[in-house]
C-alpha cells in the first residue's frame, strides 16, 4: 500500500508524455471554438487537480529523490498545459464590459474627480 502513488506517478508521466504534443496541436487549430477550448481547458485542470492529490500522497509517504524529481517535472509540465489553454480562452473570450465604470479612467483622472473637476471639460 505504501507504494500505490507509483502506478498513478506513471500513468500521469504516460498522460503527460501524449497530451504535451496534442494539446499544443489542439489549440492552434483555426476552426477550434471557445467551447471546445474551454473544455479542453477543464480536462486539463482535472488533471491538475488529480495531480496535486497525488504529489499530496507521495509527501506523506517516504518517495526516492528520483520519483521526487519525476513528479517535479510532471508538475511543471501540467501548469504549462494549463496557462497555454488558459491563455487560449482568454484570448478568445469576448472583452468583458459593464464592470466597474471607474476602471475607464487613468489613476490623473481620478484625482481630477476628487478635486471636483470634470476632466470631459479640459
Amino acid at each position: 500500500m505504501a507504494a500505490e502513488w507509483i502506478p498513478r506517478l506513471k500513468g500521469h508521466a504516460d498522460l503527460i508524455q501524449n497530451l504535451v504534443q496534442e494539446v499544443p496541436r489542439a489549440l492552434a487549430r483555426p476552426s477550434l471554438t471557445l467551447e471546445q477550448a474551454e473544455r479542453l481547458q477543464a480536462v486539463i485542470e482535472k488533471g491538475v487537480n488529480d495531480f496535486d492529490e497525488l504529489l499530496h500522497v507521495m509527501d506523506e509517504a517516504d518517495v526516492d529523490e528520483q520519483y521526487r524529481e519525476a513528479a517535479e517535472n510532471l508538475a511543471r509540465t501540467w501548469q504549462h498545459l494549463s496557462h497555454e489553454a488558459e491563455d487560449k480562452v482568454r484570448s478568445m473570450s469576448p472583452p468583458e464590459h459593464g464592470g466597474d465604470p471607474s476602471s475607464e479612467f487613468n489613476d490623473n483622472d481620478e484625482d481630477d474627480w476628487a478635486a471636483g473637476e470634470d476632466p470631459g471639460k479640459a
